[in-house]
């Protein structure tokens, strides 16, 4: 719980980040790519009303983990070690995962964001934390380094993702973070590091998002975020096999001042996307029947706003479009009802978690 409150309060505070997606550096053979863009200027991230959100969620994390409630704390420790700018609309990512037959993940995330290489270092150095190699490229392990940062994070970092083995192999690499220049740092065990780094560095070709897929992220506005899902890059099966299901697009963008969601799945044939496409669109028409829930039963006044909200939600998701091989769930909201909504959900779920029994302590 600690470390998802302290990522929370991270991604509320940095923007999602300007210029075109920028997949330098992620392996094309990745089944699942995903990265942000600049949102500079954009009303979701980058305005007066999106920092007055951001201030309000803070404060409500902070009452679900009241040890929280010092993110500004942990945001100048962070800054003050590594001289990054969480808040900075530039801060970039890009990254993957690949998925073996056995069910196991691998991958990186790269991250494009100012900082002082020598504060960083000079950190690390100090906190003695462990260090990690990737070929000639010497890294810190992530664990460690995070648990440096401040009292908070080193708390946080008890949670932190371990990468899994299979039965009787030997103990997995930790994650490493590595630092390659001012802007640039890489997230990732130190094997799948080394092509990361070789890509950055220009040894290979990296992904690249496919000009078939582009019409439809431009088609959310000015996009800001994307995940791409490659079927051929999957582990295959039968189903997967039958289903003529080729790969997905998920894209957010701003459009005047609305946010715009596009979700496209691709298929071998139209007789393959047709079923799919009445299937999603039977589940959309059976959604406000299903929020009904129960006339007979009494209902809470929190089970009449979260049915509302939901409402609010399923309103702005247009009808299922299929064309040829390809079907499309588009949505759109305003954002500052988006904000709304949102707020909402976070503090019902606030309240739940207060009133929940609480672990017994020793």
């Amino acid at each position: 719980m600690r470390l998802l409150s302290c990522l929370a309060l991270v991604l509320t505070s940095a923007v999602l980040p300007a210029q075109d997606f920028d997949f330098k550096g992620v392996p094309a053979d990745y089944a699942i790519t995903f990265a942000t863009a600049s949102s500079r200027g954009l009303k979701i991230s980058d305005s007066p009303e999106a920092k007055a959100f951001k201030a309000r969620m803070e404060k409500t994390i902070a009452g679900i983990e009241p040890s929280t409630k010092n993110s500004k704390e942990m945001q100048e420790a962070i800054k003050a070690a590594t001289g990054m700018d969480l808040e900075s609309p530039d801060n970039r990512i890009a990254g993957g995962v690949s998925l073996n037959a056995a069910g196991q993940l691998s991958g990186g995330v790269i991250i494009r964001a100012r900082h002082d290489s020598k504060k960083l270092s000079a950190h690390a150095a100090a906190k003695k934390v462990g260090t990690v190699q990737a070929g000639a490229t010497k890294g810190w392990n992530g664990q460690e380094l995070l648990a440096s940062l401040s009292d908070e994070l080193a708390k946080a970092a008890k949670d932190f993702p371990t990468p899994a083995t299979a039965p009787g192999a030997p103990a997995s690499e930790p994650i490493g973070v590595f630092d390659l220049d001012d802007n640039t740092l890489v997230v990732a065990q130190p094997k799948e590091a080394v092509r990361i780094i070789a890509l950055l560095k220009g040894q290979g070709a990296s992904y690249a998002l496919s000009s078939s897929l582009r019409p439809q992220v431009n088609a959310t506005g000015r996009p800001y975020a994307v995940v791409s899902v490659n079927a051929a890059k999957l582990p295959p099966s039968a189903e997967l096999t039958n289903s003529g299901f080729q790969g997905a697009v998920f894209a957010m963008g701003e459009k005047s001042s609305d946010q715009i969601m596009m979700i496209s799945a691709y298929f071998t044939s139209k007789e393959k996307a047709a079923p799919m496409a009445q299937q999603a669109q039977g589940m959309l028409a059976m959604a406000p029947m299903m929020l009904a829930g129960d006339p007979t039963k009494p209902q809470t006044e929190e089970d009449k706003v979260m049915k509302a909200l939901l409402g609010e939600f399923l309103a702005g998701i247009q009808p299922v479009e299929a064309k040829g091989n390809q079907v499309t769930l588009t949505a759109k909201w305003d954002t500052l009802k988006l904000f709304g909504m949102l707020e909402k959900v976070i503090a019902i779920g606030a309240t739940k978690a207060k009133s929940a029994p609480q672990p017994a302590t020793k």
